[in-house]
């Protein structure tokens, strides 16, 4: 266990399972239409929705610790860095709902990402640096596509 998780408590901790989900990596991410994307968010959310225990907090979190274990079969293994950017729709999906705005040919469109409000942000906070994210930790193991995430609150901000 990590100094400064919080242990001991049922709301230091928060998990989800994502059954039948092989998350596409970094390169598929990058060529995929936003329609597309927000699909993959949106389902994601859906499934954690459903299996995200405990409910989330209040407020979000200020700081934590996320493992990330990508359950894949063989032949869609990714690489060291490929599998951190594959988390990403999945970080989006942590976070409070936000609004913001995107394009559509001439015009600019008022959109909103729905979350479920367990991370303030999904920034880096190792160092010096503010973000909730004070470690990520992403695993793959071989075997039927599969997503299981750990959310560690963490007391000390500063660990």
């Amino acid at each position: 266990m990590h100094p400064g998780i919080v242990t001991g408590m049922s709301t230091g901790r928060w998990t989800l399972h994502l059954d039948d989900v092989l998350l596409p990596g970094p390169n598929r991410l990058i060529r995929m239409n936003a329609h597309d994307y927000r699909q993959l968010r949106d389902e994601i959310l859906l499934l954690a929705r459903a299996t995200l225990t405990p409910a989330p907090p209040p407020a979000p979190l200020e700081a934590c610790h996320v493992t990330v274990t990508l359950h894949r079969p063989a032949r869609s293994l990714l690489d060291a860095d490929a599998k951190y950017g594959a988390v990403k729709p999945l970080l989006d999906v942590l976070q409070p709902p936000r609004a913001y705005s995107r394009r559509v040919g001439a015009r600019t469109v008022q959109d909103a990402t729905a979350g479920l409000g367990l991370l303030r942000d999904d920034r880096d906070g190792e160092g010096a640096l503010q973000g909730c994210i004070r470690a990520l930790r992403v695993v793959q193991v071989i075997g039927a596509p599969r997503v299981k995430v750990v959310i560690d609150a963490v007391q000390d901000p500063s660990a």
